[in-house]
């Protein structure tokens, strides 16, 4: 039977599966890769964090801690497919980078620890998949511990996460000890032996839950499919065939988590989970016929737009998931292959940045190895090097065929210390945090225009003490936090008219300009208004607009504590001119005097600015929370219950919050989180305004 070229093709990326580890940090993510691989025959013997030769861990730091801090990758060949895997961070302070790598991967495998609750880090990056319609799995851990509970946790599951959940293996205890797996598909039990799996007898006093649990399984795989639907209401018997297209249909969609046990640790169940993977969870051709299919646009017109579906003989797209630095080896970047495929030293186009780049090589990725490949093709998750100005999310295509995939929107940083160098240059300081925000898109590094500090902001300040130890390691360079800076403001409460005149005669050419202006508070959030009411010639037309610049140069200092001005409008209303003496420069000059005048006399008042805050936290803890947000000056607006936790919508003053991390993680034992950004300024109390002008008087006097 002939076989076509564009059959082979299709079957190379039919047996990819690529997906995301994901759970809360100690959920045992990175011991089931390495149980994965160790299984597949991809490595000898299974790594440890003392000696850091676990596979899918590469930093110093993570091994310190035990626990991934970025997206690592890796790879096995199970049943005739290659099934790449992408260990994600689960700790708060770098679950970020996790939506960076998501929409890369085709399902996600959610891993829960049998003996705990279901973590709000959980939560939080459960709501990241499902709100993309990700294909998800569920694998309960941990299932050799004493205290496991598998019901209890599968019950935990369908209550946090709203979304039905059904067992595909159970558990088997003999005298309290994990020995192994029943299969609800085929009905049959396993164990692990000497890293092969092992059939042993089915329990007898299981065989009633074993039915009860199929039954709820079976009907699940049939809800997709008209035929098996009425075949299950029928009563008639499933094949094995069957009742795994069923499943595999019904997992595509995305609002469905079948749920595996077993133990990352002894490899119990681990198999019948590779297995599975292979059998049901979709492949990156399966993605192209669901609602995840990758699509893009014109970078010329984004109302067009450009279907990429997963063909060899496509042009070549693919989306940028990481991006790594070192100071030795260079950058590399980790991408999905979308359509196409792409070779070394090809040119290819980054319409992200509308820049033409020459790959260097192309590798797949086992850990921190790289192992150089001809090609990548439509479907792979793999690597380029030397693409420097490439960064994570970024699209990469053919530059005869442009196309732009909408980049994932991160969330804007809770946290931010000023940077102050200690061992190093600020230079050397500042390059170094330039390529680790390169590594790290939740990081965000720049300076402040206004205090002229270099920040460092992220998702905490462990976040940020880990980027300085990087900075340290890798670049040679030291550096310290401190509190940034406060950006007040100042306003003014009443309307006023001044006059502002320069009159000077020094010999020769004077200078002369003079206006009258009017002042007024305008709402807050408004800004700046600059308006003309000059008749009759006063002042000549191309002076206005000079008047109006010194106005917006003396608005750069208040007379408070030397804050920007805002929300004001400014009316030119009257003034006048000589005809030798007067020039651009002299009304600038005018303008800001008559608006420093006008400051004096205008009622001025300093403003904060108020955060607006998403709090999410523990039921039990709601009561702790809100008194903490009082004492902060905090106001609560809102409070929705969301299961066991509460969502608190709230609003406090930025110099109260600056640190609140630290004392939601106490009042939560970990347990809360939240995010923050500017809403609106509000006027500062007259014992905190006075309180802080004190406190920065002798700061400057040393």
């Amino acid at each position: 039977m002939f076989i076509s070229w564009e059959e082979i093709m299709a079957d190379r990326s039919k047996s990819i599966r690529n997906i995301a580890l994901v759970g809360h940090s100690g959920a045992g993510k990175t011991t089931l890769a390495e149980t994965m691989l160790f299984l597949a025959g991809e490595i000898s013997e299974k790594g440890s964090n003392s000696k850091g030769t676990v596979v899918m861990l590469s930093e110093p730091e993570e091994f310190e801690k035990g626990t991934a801090i970025t997206p690592h990758f890796g790879h096995c060949n199970w049943k005739d497919a290659t099934i790449n895997l992408v260990n994600t961070p689960g700790h708060f302070d770098f679950i970020e980078s996790d939506r960076a790598v998501f929409p890369g991967t085709d399902s996600a495998l959610v891993i829960f620890d049998s003996t705990e609750e279901v973590k709000p880090e959980t939560d939080r990056l459960w709501q990241f998949l499902h709100k993309d319609k990700t294909p998800v799995c569920g694998f309960v851990n941990f299932m050799d511990r004493e205290d496991a509970d598998f019901e209890r946790t599968l019950a935990a599951i369908h209550e946090i996460f709203h979304i039905p959940t059904r067992a595909v293996t159970l558990p088997i205890k003999s005298d309290g000890n994990f020995i192994g797996i029943i299969d609800l598909i085929t009905g049959k039990a396993w164990t692990v032996d000497k890293k092969k799996q092992k059939e042993i007898p089915v329990p007898e006093n299981m065989k009633d839950k074993i039915e009860t649990y199929r039954s709820e399984l079976i009907e699940k795989a049939a809800e997709t499919d008209e035929e098996l639907l009425e075949k299950f209401f029928e009563g008639e018997e499933f094949s094995v065939e069957e009742f795994k297209a069923g499943l595999k249909q019904t997992i595509a969609q995305g609002d469905f988590m079948p749920v595996f046990c077993g133990s990352s640790r002894s490899g119990i169940g681990v198999p019948r989970l590779l297995d599975s993977i292979v059998e049901l969870f979709p492949s990156p051709i399966d993605r192209d016929s669901t609602v995840r299919a990758f699509k893009g646009v014109d970078p010329a017109d984004n109302s067009k737009e450009i279907p990429l579906p997963c063909k060899e003989d496509e042009p070549f797209c693919a989306l940028t998931l990481k991006t790594t630095i070192d100071p030795f080896s260079g950058r590399l970047s980790v991408i999905r292959v979308v359509s196409g495929t792409v070779k070394g030293h090809q040119t290819i186009q980054n319409t992200s940045r509308n820049v033409k780049q020459m790959s260097s090589h192309t590798y797949r990725l086992q850990g921190k190895e790289l192992v150089q490949a001809d090609e990548l093709y439509a479907g792979e998750i793999g690597a380029i090097s030397k693409l420097e100005d490439t960064y994570t999310g970024d699209t990469l295509c053919d530059p005869d065929r442009p196309v732009l995939i909408p980049p994932v929107k991160f969330a804007d940083p809770t946290v931010m210390y000023a940077i102050e160098a200690t061992s190093g240059s600020e230079e050397k300081v500042a390059a170094g945090f330039a390529k680790i925000c390169a590594e790290d898109p939740a990081l965000h590094f720049y300076r402040d225009e206004e205090t002229h500090d270099l920040i460092l902001a992220g998702a905490s300040k462990t976040h940020l003490e880990l980027a300085i130890q990087i900075l340290e390691r890798k670049f040679g360079a030291k550096a310290t936090l401190k509190k940034p800076k406060v950006p007040y403001r100042e306003t003014i409460r009443k309307s006023v008219r001044v006059q502002g005149k320069l009159k000077k005669q020094t010999g020769g050419h004077g200078q002369f300009a003079n206006c009258w202006i009017e002042v007024e508070p305008i709402e807050r959030g408004a800004g700046f208004e600059f308006e003309s009411q000059i008749v009759g010639g006063v002042i000549p037309k191309q002076y206005i607009p000079s008047v109006e610049k010194g106005v917006q140069e003396a608005m750069r200092k208040g007379i408070i504590g030397g804050y920007p001005v805002i929300d004001v409008r400014v009316k030119l209303v009257d003034g006048s001119f000589h005809s030798v003496d007067s020039s651009d420069y002299a009304f600038q000059v005018a303008g800001s005097m008559a608006f420093k005048k006008a400051l004096e006399e205008a009622d001025p008042v300093l403003l904060e600015p108020i955060m607006k805050m998403e709090i999410t936290v523990p039921e039990d803890t709601t009561g702790d929370v809100v008194k903490d947000l009082s004492g902060r000056r905090g106001r609560v607006l809102n409070m929705i219950p969301a299961g066991k936790k509460q969502i608190i919508e709230a609003e406090a003053p930025l110099p109260e919050v600056l640190e609140y991390g630290n004392s939601l993680n106490s009042i939560t034992a970990g347990q809360g989180m939240y995010t923050m950004s500017v809403s609106s300024y509000r006027e500062v109390p007259d014992h905190i305004k006075e309180k802080l002008l004190a406190e920065e008087a002798e700061a400057a006097n040393g």
